[in-house]
Protein backbone atom coordinates (compact mmCIF):
# COMPACT_ATOMS: atom_id res chain seq x y z
CA UNK A 1 0.00 0.00 0.00
CA UNK A 2 1.40 3.17 -0.75
CA UNK A 3 1.61 6.40 1.42
CA UNK A 4 -1.10 8.60 -0.63
CA UNK A 5 -3.91 5.95 -0.57
CA UNK A 6 -2.98 5.89 3.26
CA UNK A 7 -3.58 9.71 3.39
CA UNK A 8 -6.27 9.39 1.21
CA UNK A 9 -8.43 7.16 3.66
CA UNK A 10 -10.59 8.64 6.05
CA UNK A 11 -9.83 8.59 9.48
CA UNK A 12 -11.70 6.08 10.96
CA UNK A 13 -10.49 3.63 8.35
CA UNK A 14 -6.73 4.43 9.08
CA UNK A 15 -7.60 3.88 12.97
CA UNK A 16 -9.12 0.47 12.09
CA UNK A 17 -5.96 -0.22 9.34
CA UNK A 18 -3.61 0.58 12.06
CA UNK A 19 -5.26 -1.30 14.66
CA UNK A 20 -5.29 -4.33 12.06
CA UNK A 21 -1.53 -4.09 11.41
CA UNK A 22 -0.76 -4.34 15.16
CA UNK A 23 -2.93 -6.76 15.99
CA UNK A 24 -1.26 -8.93 13.49
CA UNK A 25 2.06 -8.13 14.15
CA UNK A 26 0.75 -8.90 17.80
CA UNK A 27 -0.51 -12.12 16.80
CA UNK A 28 2.11 -12.75 14.69
CA UNK A 29 5.00 -12.21 17.76
CA UNK A 30 3.17 -14.05 20.11
CA UNK A 31 2.70 -17.29 17.76
CA UNK A 32 6.61 -16.77 17.19
CA UNK A 33 7.33 -16.09 20.45
CA UNK A 34 4.64 -18.10 22.87
CA UNK A 35 2.25 -20.78 20.82
CA UNK A 36 5.45 -22.34 18.35
CA UNK A 37 7.38 -23.10 21.40
CA UNK A 38 5.17 -24.11 23.98
CA UNK A 39 3.44 -26.62 20.55
CA UNK A 40 7.05 -27.80 20.15
CA UNK A 41 7.93 -28.19 23.69
CA UNK A 42 4.19 -29.66 24.12
CA UNK A 43 4.92 -32.25 21.65
CA UNK A 44 8.64 -32.90 23.48
CA UNK A 45 6.39 -33.15 27.04
CA UNK A 46 4.27 -35.76 25.26
CA UNK A 47 6.94 -38.06 23.73
CA UNK A 48 8.59 -38.05 27.00
CA UNK A 49 5.05 -38.93 29.08
CA UNK A 50 4.98 -41.83 26.61
CA UNK A 51 8.36 -43.39 27.37
CA UNK A 52 7.61 -42.51 31.02
CA UNK A 53 4.31 -44.62 30.46
CA UNK A 54 5.90 -47.21 28.10
CA UNK A 55 8.64 -47.72 31.06
CA UNK A 56 5.72 -47.52 33.57
CA UNK A 57 4.20 -50.44 31.91
CA UNK A 58 7.23 -52.53 31.97
CA UNK A 59 7.74 -51.76 35.69
CA UNK A 60 5.01 -52.94 36.39
CA UNK A 61 4.87 -56.33 33.99
CA UNK A 62 8.24 -57.28 35.45
CA UNK A 63 6.43 -56.94 39.45
CA UNK A 64 2.91 -58.55 37.84
CA UNK A 65 6.63 -61.48 36.53
CA UNK A 66 8.67 -61.32 39.68
CA UNK A 67 6.58 -63.15 42.01
CA UNK A 68 6.24 -65.95 39.43
CA UNK A 69 10.29 -65.44 38.84
CA UNK A 70 10.68 -65.54 42.85
CA UNK A 71 8.22 -68.91 42.88
CA UNK A 72 10.64 -70.37 40.14
CA UNK A 73 13.25 -69.68 41.91
CA UNK A 74 12.20 -71.29 45.50
CA UNK A 75 11.48 -74.52 43.53
CA UNK A 76 14.85 -74.69 41.65
CA UNK A 77 16.51 -73.80 45.28
CA UNK A 78 14.34 -76.80 46.73
CA UNK A 79 15.00 -79.29 43.89
CA UNK A 80 19.25 -77.85 44.39
CA UNK A 81 18.75 -78.72 48.58
CA UNK A 82 19.20 -82.10 48.78
CA UNK A 83 22.41 -81.75 46.32
CA UNK A 84 23.71 -78.92 48.36
CA UNK A 85 23.31 -81.24 51.56
CA UNK A 86 24.80 -83.68 50.49
CA UNK A 87 28.45 -82.03 49.98
CA UNK A 88 30.68 -83.35 51.84
CA UNK A 89 32.20 -80.16 54.48
CA UNK A 90 35.37 -81.36 56.10
CA UNK A 91 34.92 -81.08 59.78
CA UNK A 92 38.46 -79.97 61.21
CA UNK A 93 40.08 -79.90 58.20
CA UNK A 94 39.16 -83.86 57.97
CA UNK A 95 36.57 -85.46 55.47
CA UNK A 96 36.74 -88.55 57.24
CA UNK A 97 35.77 -86.71 60.35
CA UNK A 98 32.65 -85.73 58.85
CA UNK A 99 32.01 -89.05 57.24
CA UNK A 100 31.91 -90.30 60.87
CA UNK A 101 29.60 -88.06 61.87
CA UNK A 102 27.31 -89.23 59.28
CA UNK A 103 27.74 -93.00 58.93
CA UNK A 104 28.12 -93.82 62.32
CA UNK A 105 24.40 -93.83 62.86
CA UNK A 106 23.82 -95.81 59.28
CA UNK A 107 26.84 -98.29 61.19
CA UNK A 108 25.64 -98.85 64.48
CA UNK A 109 22.17 -99.15 62.98
CA UNK A 110 23.51 -102.05 60.62
CA UNK A 111 25.25 -103.68 63.73
CA UNK A 112 28.76 -103.07 62.49
CA UNK A 113 31.78 -102.96 65.01
CA UNK A 114 35.17 -100.96 65.33
CA UNK A 115 33.91 -98.89 62.86
CA UNK A 116 37.11 -96.70 62.22
CA UNK A 117 37.43 -94.10 59.50
CA UNK A 118 40.65 -92.48 57.04
CA UNK A 119 40.78 -89.99 54.29
CA UNK A 120 41.78 -91.59 50.66
CA UNK A 121 43.50 -89.28 48.26
CA UNK A 122 41.57 -87.03 45.88
CA UNK A 123 40.78 -87.99 42.58
CA UNK A 124 42.22 -85.61 40.16
CA UNK A 125 39.25 -84.21 37.66
CA UNK A 126 39.99 -82.68 34.63
CA UNK A 127 39.36 -78.85 35.14
CA UNK A 128 36.50 -77.50 33.18
CA UNK A 129 36.56 -74.70 30.51
CA UNK A 130 35.36 -71.73 31.67
CA UNK A 131 36.99 -72.01 34.64
CA UNK A 132 33.60 -71.79 37.55
CA UNK A 133 33.40 -69.53 40.54
CA UNK A 134 33.34 -73.28 42.37
CA UNK A 135 35.33 -76.13 41.94
CA UNK A 136 34.18 -79.03 43.16
CA UNK A 137 35.84 -82.97 43.56
CA UNK A 138 34.95 -85.97 44.96
CA UNK A 139 36.05 -87.03 48.10
CA UNK A 140 36.79 -90.12 49.19
CA UNK A 141 36.62 -91.93 52.70
CA UNK A 142 37.26 -95.12 53.82
CA UNK A 143 35.46 -97.20 56.29
CA UNK A 144 36.78 -100.41 58.13
CA UNK A 145 34.39 -102.37 60.33
CA UNK A 146 34.04 -105.69 61.09
CA UNK A 147 30.86 -107.58 60.83
CA UNK A 148 28.58 -110.02 59.09
CA UNK A 149 28.19 -110.09 55.07
CA UNK A 150 24.47 -109.35 55.77
CA UNK A 151 25.16 -106.22 58.50
CA UNK A 152 27.56 -104.25 55.81
CA UNK A 153 24.82 -104.87 52.97
CA UNK A 154 22.44 -103.43 55.29
CA UNK A 155 24.16 -100.44 55.93
CA UNK A 156 24.87 -100.05 52.55
CA UNK A 157 21.47 -100.39 51.81
CA UNK A 158 20.34 -97.66 54.28
CA UNK A 159 23.12 -95.21 52.79
CA UNK A 160 22.14 -95.95 49.40
CA UNK A 161 18.32 -95.13 50.34
CA UNK A 162 19.73 -91.97 52.44
CA UNK A 163 22.30 -90.38 50.64
CA UNK A 164 21.68 -91.23 46.98
CA UNK A 165 24.94 -89.28 45.82
CA UNK A 166 27.24 -91.24 47.48
CA UNK A 167 28.79 -94.23 45.54
CA UNK A 168 30.31 -96.84 46.94
CA UNK A 169 33.87 -97.11 44.87
CA UNK A 170 35.67 -100.50 46.86
CA UNK A 171 33.81 -103.03 48.78
CA UNK A 172 36.25 -105.99 50.40
CA UNK A 173 35.15 -108.47 52.78
CA UNK A 174 38.14 -110.57 54.63
CA UNK A 175 36.90 -113.97 55.37
CA UNK A 176 37.56 -114.64 59.46
CA UNK A 177 37.61 -117.42 61.78
CA UNK A 178 33.81 -115.96 62.89
CA UNK A 179 31.78 -115.79 60.19
CA UNK A 180 29.84 -113.13 62.22
CA UNK A 181 33.20 -110.75 62.75
CA UNK A 182 34.60 -110.69 58.91
CA UNK A 183 36.67 -107.86 57.97
CA UNK A 184 35.31 -105.18 55.93
CA UNK A 185 36.72 -102.34 54.15
CA UNK A 186 34.56 -100.10 52.17
CA UNK A 187 35.43 -96.80 50.43
CA UNK A 188 33.04 -94.29 49.59
CA UNK A 189 32.97 -91.31 47.56
CA UNK A 190 30.71 -87.86 48.18
CA UNK A 191 31.02 -84.63 46.17
CA UNK A 192 32.71 -81.98 47.58
CA UNK A 193 33.34 -78.34 47.36
CA UNK A 194 37.03 -77.48 46.44
CA UNK A 195 40.44 -79.90 47.36
CA UNK A 196 41.30 -80.62 43.91
CA UNK A 197 44.55 -82.17 43.10
CA UNK A 198 46.46 -80.19 40.02
CA UNK A 199 48.81 -81.59 37.95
Amino acid sequence: MNSELFQNMAPNAKRSFVVTITFAALATIIYLFCVQPSTSELATSKRKLAELQDKQYRTDLDLRRSSTVTKDLDELEAGLKPFREAMLVPLLESYAMRAKSLLDPFALGAGLNDVTYSDEPFRALPLPTPMPRQLHTRAAVKLEATGSYQQAVSFLLRLEKEMPLVSLRQFDITAQQNPRTQSISIVLEWPAKGGLTRK
